[in-house]
């Protein structure tokens, strides 16, 4: 850590007009006055918050610096040296290579020759990982693979990929498959990490609801000869249908309320204290906001499962038959939905 800071101490006295007219001189030109503004005061804010070590949030606000302003190399520079004193030394190797290659394009030759310089320094202190995808996994159809969400395509699957230390969340999906999750933790620099995709077991076939039909013809098959002459009530077997699909239904929105909570209590958690900054967080707060996400999800997919059930059970409950002959109906008019007859 003093090393970072020995090193973001001599960033202090730089300005953001200072990396905006390295850019040239049109970049007046092509950022509305409200953008630079707002960029110069996160640039200032941020080279004060590297002094005071706080990478997380310095990187954070470089980061929406480089965005405001996309030709401004001094901020990506600034943003390369920020990432090498948090620790993220592949973010800052790949954002040195970056400087370099616009720098040289641009004609500023002593910027690019520091920045291949200093993406030269770090290369060999890279951590790798590399996530294996063996043949029989490569052929299912569909297959795909994410790292902390960013998908990876086929030329990356065996190939050794240079990454920050900390966790990555590797997940493998297939149509027909049981999704395959893991956390990969790269401990420390130059560390070579590898994690194999294992095969995927098969999802079991979704069973089709029973119609109401086919739940008297069962319901009947298994009374005793005697009682098959009976005919069942009219209409119960589909209030028995609805009522089982309502009340699905209606938990699936609770467990979904439920963990829209829990989304919602790992967000301010990750947010806490500044360990996360929009989308970049540092290692405290990296666990937590991944919670926050998955639980989001689950959230969403139950709460609109729940709903549709709890709509499907309610409309099956009312259109059944009346024992004594159909008396509900269903119309649609110009006022809406209409409901009719006795239940």
């Amino acid at each position: 850590m003093k090393r970072g800071n020995r090193g973001t101490r001599a960033l202090a006295p730089i300005t953001l007009a200072a990396v905006l007219t390295a850019a040239g001189p049109a970049w007046s030109q092509e950022i509305d006055r409200q953008a630079a503004v707002a960029a110069q005061a996160l640039y200032d804010q941020a080279t004060a918050e590297m002094d005071a070590g706080n990478f997380a949030s310095a990187c954070g606000k470089l980061e929406e610096v480089t965005r405001l302003v996309p030709d401004g190399l001094g901020a990506k520079m600034t943003l390369a040296q920020c990432y090498e004193a948090w620790g993220k030394l592949a973010s800052a190797w790949a954002e040195f290579l970056r400087v370099e290659a616009l720098a040289a394009k641009a004609g500023q030759a002593e910027r690019a020759t520091r920045a291949g310089e200093k993406a030269a320094e770090l290369r060999p202190r890279l951590a790798t990982l590399t996530i294996d995808v063996p043949e029989e996994v490569r052929g299912y159809p569909g297959l795909a693979i994410t790292r902390a969400g960013v998908p990876l395509g086929q030329a990356q699957w065996g190939a050794s990929v240079p990454v920050d230390k900390g966790e990555h969340e590797i997940v493998a999906t297939a149509p027909g498959r049981k999704p395959w999750r893991a956390a990969a933790v790269v401990k420390a620099d130059g560390e070579a990490v590898s994690v194999a995709i294992p095969a995927l077991g098969r999802d079991a076939p979704a069973v089709a609801p029973a119609t109401p039909r086919a739940a008297s013809d069962a319901a009947a098959t298994s009374r005793p000869p005697a009682a098959r002459d009976v005919p069942p009530a009219r209409g119960g077997a589909q209030r028995i249908a609805g009522l089982a699909l309502g009340g699905a239904g209606a938990v699936g929105i609770g467990v979904g309320v439920i963990f829209g909570i829990r989304a919602m209590v790992k967000l301010d958690e990750s947010n806490a204290d500044g360990h996360c900054q929009g989308r970049v967080c540092d290692d405290v707060g990296y666990k937590p906001r991944k919670q926050a996400e998955t639980a989001g999800d689950v959230s969403t997919v139950l709460l609109l499962a729940g709903g549709a059930a709890l709509v499907g059970g309610i409309a099956l409950f009312l259109t059944a038959p009346d024992p004594a002959g159909p008396r509900a109906y269903v119309g649609l008019g110009p006022r809406g939905i209409s409901l009719e007859g006795g239940f």
